[in-house]
């Protein structure tokens, strides 16, 4: 279970099962059937793919985030996720576009921000 994504040093708390993580193999470019439709080919990489949903968050926090994930003079960022049982993995990322929704504006207040959902792939 994901506890917290870091990025670049910013904490950003992951929602309760809000959280996906698969392992994709990255395949050499001869990769495909030959003719007698074997498959054929190697594995030169297993890499990480998180995505998370993080808890309601306030428009200043979603702006350290949209800054660091929109950063185009780096768009290579490093990550850490941390499971609840205390394991860490660092990993440089690239990230999928950030999705926003906003929960709720009362008057003079800036309100939340739910559904941040965010895609980081191991580079």
């Amino acid at each position: 279970m994901i506890k917290a994504l870091i990025i670049n040093g910013v904490e950003f708390p992951v929602k309760y099962d809000g959280y996906t993580l698969s392992r994709n193999k990255i395949w050499s470019t001869n990769t495909g059937r030959n003719n007698a439709g074997n498959m054929v080919g190697t594995i030169l990489a297993i890499k990480d793919k998180v995505e998370v949903e993080l808890v309601p968050i306030t428009p200043q926090k979603a702006q350290i985030l949209d800054s660091v994930l929109s950063d185009i003079n780096n768009p290579f960022p490093t990550a850490k996720v941390l499971y609840l049982n205390g394991i860490e993995k660092e990993m440089t990322i690239y990230t999928g576009d950030v999705s926003y929704h906003w929960l709720s504006q009362a008057i003079g207040k800036d309100g939340l921000i739910t559904g941040v959902k965010v895609s980081c792939i191991e580079k």
